[in-house]
């Protein structure tokens, strides 16, 4: 009995690490693709250890006429860690987001990818892609993308011509 107990207990501790293991790739609930940087001051003001606010030139953002303004934040909780994020506004609206990560870091991110999102629509060298989730971790600068759908069609138009390339 005693030892059906024992291996019971280590049972439930491997159980414990394993679900410790388990990262969550998602992107915080409170992120809201296509709001102003008004209404997602509050959210910054507690998902960032702290952040900055950059007015950026229009001409490195194409799907912006009017304003193009990136939020650094630091220590943004994301996949197991704090890490460093960028919110990228066009004509004040959150159209995309990057949280970068590690490259020794990509199989575990991608493994909980797959478990996450399912199978990628796209797989290339420079990217893992799930458009159908507005997602894709990116291998050639480790970093996870999230967009709106507003500019969905762009991204997935941008994924085909990469892995047809």
């Amino acid at each position: 009995m005693r030892s059906l107990l024992s291996l019971t207990a280590a049972l439930a501790g491997l159980t414990a690490c394993a679900n410790a293991q388990t990262l969550d790739v998602s992107l915080d609930s409170r992120v809201a693709f296509d709001a102003s940087l008004e209404a997602m001051t509050p959210v910054f003001d507690r998902v960032c250890a702290h952040y900055r606010v950059r007015e950026l030139s229009i001409e490195d953002l194409p799907i912006a006429q009017n304003s193009h303004i990136q939020v650094d934040c630091n220590g943004f909780q994301h996949a197991g860690q704090a890490r460093e994020a960028e919110f990228v506004f066009a004509d004040d609206q959150l159209a995309f987001v990057w949280v970068l990560t590690d490259a020794a870091e990509e199989p575990g991110l991608l493994a909980q990818m797959h478990s996450t999102y399912g199978t990628p629509t796209h797989d290339t060298p420079m990217f893992v892609a799930f458009a159908d989730d507005l997602t894709a971790l990116r291998r050639d600068t480790p970093e996870f993308l999230f967009y709106s759908a507003r500019i969905a069609p762009m991204y997935r138009g941008w994924f085909d011509q990469m892995a047809a390339g």
